[in-house]
Parts: structure tokens; C-alpha cells; sequence
């Protein structure tokens, strides 16, 4: 059987902040593979520049929530 490795483009997160005096912190990875089924709009297969965009994308809302601001 044949087995595919696909490159992986991944983007960490981080949000810090204190609580009654103690660092907290919380971290998530944001991935996505470049392969032959990750397709844009257009059809195309996503490049590496292209899901980095949209991985930024996704970091920064998350630092965004509103969970995040309530922090």
C-alpha cells in the first residue's frame, strides 16, 4: 500500500495574560496541508503562501473572541 506525506504549513498562537497575580497562558496551532484536495475557490490547489494567509487569518481572530477579551 502506498503511503503520501503532504507538507504541512502550520502557525502558533498565543495569548497571555494575568490572573489574581498568576501568568496564565494558552496556545493553539493553526495547520493546514498542502495536497492535491485542499482547493481554493477557483479550483486550484492552495500554495504555501496562500494558506498562510489564511491561517494568519484565522490566528488573528482568534486572538480577537470575544472569550479572549473578557480576559
Amino acid at each position: 500500500m502506498t503511503h503520501y506525506r503532504f507538507e504541512q504549513v502550520t502557525l502558533k498562537g498565543t495569548r497571555r495574560w494575568t490572573e489574581n497575580g498568576r501568568k496564565r497562558q494558552e496556545t493553539q496551532t493553526f495547520m493546514q496541508t498542502i495536497n492535491p484536495f485542499n482547493k481554493n475557490a477557483a479550483g486550484e490547489v492552495k500554495g504555501y503562501a496562500e494558506i498562510l494567509a489564511e491561517l494568519m487569518a484565522e490566528r488573528t481572530e482568534w486572538l480577537a473572541a470575544e472569550k479572549w477579551s473578557n480576559k
